[in-house]
């Protein structure tokens, strides 16, 4: 098979990322017509055209799309692999692949690592931002070691073991100007009316599931008007007036203005954050992690 090459997925990626062969040949520090040759010569490997150009316009095919994201992740893993062997030179033996939510990291998880690292100099710590339907495909496929997925999931296989490690408050999230705003707690049967923006099914569907049940224990079935698979996003939503949200307290840290955070009246629902992993082919350095998360008060 007559494989494409980094330097072709490399100019493949610069082109498809700015859309102008002239600014990828400058961000590349090339000129052009390499740049052109180094693109034809990776459609005529894959037998497909990646680009439609005209004088005016450069814009990905289908299949220019559906490759965009492989490509990266090729480059992205390359990229890790170097890492992880010039580490080894200097000692790091080991590794630790660690999947988490972005929106979700907080100083515990940030000194749980460091404590972990001060323990383990020799292992080295590779991290990715995964949401926690994603999480758990990268477990099951072998691509992490553990994963920080936020709600606990239903249904986990039996080669995959799990740990609470952590419980935080959700609260409401709601426009600062929102009448509601001016209470100091919500109660579920106040905000039966509501229009609500949430993380998705799709991305977090334990939480969901939790979300879902909220609802039902106050009567009512939330009239959910926008979905992301982003707590950023939902933010942004909510500060832009199209519903309110339930978070985790650690978001309320992500923004300043425009949303306003009130916790839950009566019995205050918590998420309990998870660590998976797999329990039945565990070695050593994810052991030595399980032990330091159930250490945690």
């Amino acid at each position: 098979m007559d494989r494409p090459n980094v330097r072709e997925l490399e100019c493949f990626v610069a082109v498809a990322g700015e859309l102008n062969f002239s600014r990828a040949a400058r961000l590349l520090n090339m000129s052009q017509p390499p740049l052109t040759r180094q693109i034809q010569a990776l459609e005529e490997k894959l037998a497909v055209r990646l680009f439609e150009r005209s004088t005016r316009a450069v814009s990905l095919t289908p299949a220019g799309t559906l490759y965009l994201e492989d490509a990266r992740n090729i480059l992205t893993r390359l990229d890790g692999a170097t890492e992880a062997a010039r580490r080894a030179g200097v000692g790091e033996r080991s590794r630790l692949r660690l999947a988490f939510i972005g929106a979700l990291l907080d100083e515990g998880l940030v000194r749980l690592l460091q404590v972990f690292r001060e323990s383990h100099p020799d292992c080295q710590i590779h991290l990715t931002d995964l949401s926690a339907a994603a999480q758990l495909d990268a477990l099951k496929a072998g691509q992490v070691d553990g994963a920080f997925i936020g709600a606990p999931p239903q249904g986990l296989t039996r080669d995959i073991a799990s740990v609470i490690w952590k419980r935080e408050p959700l609260l409401i999230a709601l426009p600062d100007r929102h009448p509601l705003a001016t209470s100091r707690s919500l109660s579920f049967s106040m905000l039966k009316p509501e229009s609500w923006v949430m993380i998705s099914r799709e991305a977090a569907p334990a939480f969901r599931q939790q979300f879902d049940e909220l609802c039902a224990g106050a009567d009512f079935q939330a009239r959910v008007v926008q979905e992301s698979d982003r707590v950023a996003a939902v933010l942004t939503m909510v500060a832009a007036g199209q519903g309110i949200s339930l978070l985790p307290e650690a978001v309320s840290r992500l923004v300043r203005e425009g949303v306003a955070f009130r916790p839950v009246k009566g019995v205050r629902p918590v998420l309990e954050h998870t660590f998976v992993y797999r329990g039945s082919k565990a070695d050593p350095m994810i052991a030595d992690f399980v032990k330091l998360l159930g250490a945690k008060p």
